[in-house]
């Protein structure tokens, strides 16, 4: 399989076969070289052009007042294992100081490794299932795991909600989707939810109506949805006729998939790393941004966890007194904070997985806001 590196516009929509690097360096100004692998096309490409997106305008901003500069060569992992292996292989004869993603975690724990084995840095952006940090020690999560998010929507449905009862839909044969549900049943567990029904469809299936049909008959209070893409959309499409609490993973956390469910959406609980709605002064300056930068996109978690990757990067360089995959690792053992549009994260004791709170959603009006407060 022939391996390319396919490099981002950061002023017009993606496609396969353009570039972009960031701003201009200057004599002083320390550069690092990373890769940004990202699912540009394939069934991941929702979640993966707003990654790609988010790393590129970080890297557009950075090197100002002497401080580190990134410079970002991207590649489309085609949302394919096998491609985000081999794109990873041409990264490390790249001598990359880091590699920002890939998007799917199951591309993920096959091209990690090849990382780990050349002891180049990765900054897992987008990757919240799988202990995707067991593939070595230069594996560092940025974006929440969905142990962190949702624990906290299940609780948030319990707690406001009243649920006890619940069905899970899912699918198998993709990593994101097997990792949610088992998620789901643990969360399910420790909340004291009985799990009245738990099934599940393969990979690309028509079958979803049957499914949602199957977990409806079974009469719960709640449905949870572990799934991505269009198998996301069509779970939750099919769920038209149920009028309990629904609750989605991470496959949900993108408008292109909340605009696609229609009215099914409304409703949905789902928490993430980041909100449009955050009002801080960083989040409010990176929409704004990112906004300016691709007319007629709107900035989702996916955008804001990669912008956040980025900004960890330039602060794992500083710390670590180079910009070399040594220096960068050096960094981010030595980092034990780092204020990102996230908030500030911490790896805390030895753990490689970055903590923050977690926020609760629910879909109003086809839009993800931020779940109205309990009580």
């Amino acid at each position: 399989m022939r391996r390319t590196l396919i490099a981002l516009t950061l002023t017009v929509p993606l496609v396969a076969s353009t570039i972009a690097l960031a701003g201009a360096s200057t004599v002083t100004t320390p550069v690092v070289v990373a890769g940004s692998l990202a699912s540009i096309t394939g069934s991941a490409s929702q979640y993966g052009v707003s990654q790609a997106r988010g790393a590129s305008l970080a890297a557009a901003q950075s090197g100002t007042g002497g401080s580190p500069r990134a410079r970002l060569i991207l590649a489309d992992d085609q949302s394919n294992n096998d491609m985000g292996r081999n794109q990873m292989i041409a990264f490390t004869g790249t001598r990359v100081g880091a590699v920002i993603g890939p998007t799917l975690s199951g591309v993920a724990a096959l091209a990690d490794p090849v990382a780990v084995a050349s002891g180049i840095p990765v900054l897992a952006v987008t990757n919240t299932t799988l202990d995707i940090t067991a593939a070595g020690p230069t594996v560092w999560r940025i974006c929440l795991g969905e142990n962190q998010m949702i624990p906290a929507s299940v609780t948030y449905a319990r707690t406001t909600k009243g649920v006890r009862t619940a069905a899970l839909v899912s699918v198998t044969g993709d990593a994101y989707s097997e990792g949610a549900a088992a998620q789901f049943r643990a969360s399910a567990a420790a909340q004291g939810i009985t799990l009245v029904a738990d099934i599940s469809m393969p990979q690309g299936s028509s079958t979803a109506p049957s499914v949602l049909a199957t977990a409806e008959a079974a009469l719960p209070q709640a449905i949870f949805f572990a799934a991505r893409d269009t198998d996301a959309i069509n779970l939750l499409a099919a769920s038209s006729d149920f009028t309990g609490v629904k609750v989605g993973g991470n496959g949900y956390n993108t408008p292109t998939v909340i605009t696609a469910s229609g009215d099914n959406a409304n409703g949905l609980i789902v928490s993430a790393s980041w909100n449009l709605a955050k009002r801080d002064a960083a989040s409010r300056a990176f929409v704004t941004a990112y906004a300016r930068r691709y007319p007629g996109d709107q900035a989702d978690a996916f955008a804001a966890q990669a912008y956040a990757g980025v900004q960890v990067l330039r602060a794992a360089v500083a710390i670590g007194n180079g910009t070399s995959a040594r220096a960068v690792q050096r960094g981010l053992v030595r980092m034990h904070s780092a204020k990102t549009v996230l908030g500030t994260i911490r790896f805390p004791g030895n753990s490689r997985e970055a903590t923050y709170p977690a926020t609760v959603q629910q879909v109003s009006a086809g839009v993800l806001k931020p779940a109205p407060a309990a009580g």
